[in-house]
């Protein structure tokens, strides 16, 4: 059987895909288990708020597709 893995991520997080050389920046608007059990996060584009996407926990997790965006230090 396999093991589920959790995600390492929270909503509002924000991703960049990895290859996105405009460095747009995607949010973490929902975390959820789908149907095939399977997690799964939705993201928004920060630039475009209806522009959304859902990808796999793992997808979100691998580099080779999303890199965690630097986060901006508070003043």
């Amino acid at each position: 059987m396999f093991k589920r893995k959790s995600i390492d991520a929270q909503v509002g997080d924000m991703f960049i895909k990895a290859h996105d050389t405009k460095k747009n920046l995607w949010v973490v608007e929902k975390l959820f288990e789908h149907v095939d059990g399977i997690m799964h996060a939705r993201l928004f584009s920060k630039n475009q708020p209806k522009t959304m996407i859902t990808v796999s926990a793992s997808t979100l997790a691998d580099t080779d597709f999303f890199v965690r965006a630097p986060v901006a230090p508070h003043d």
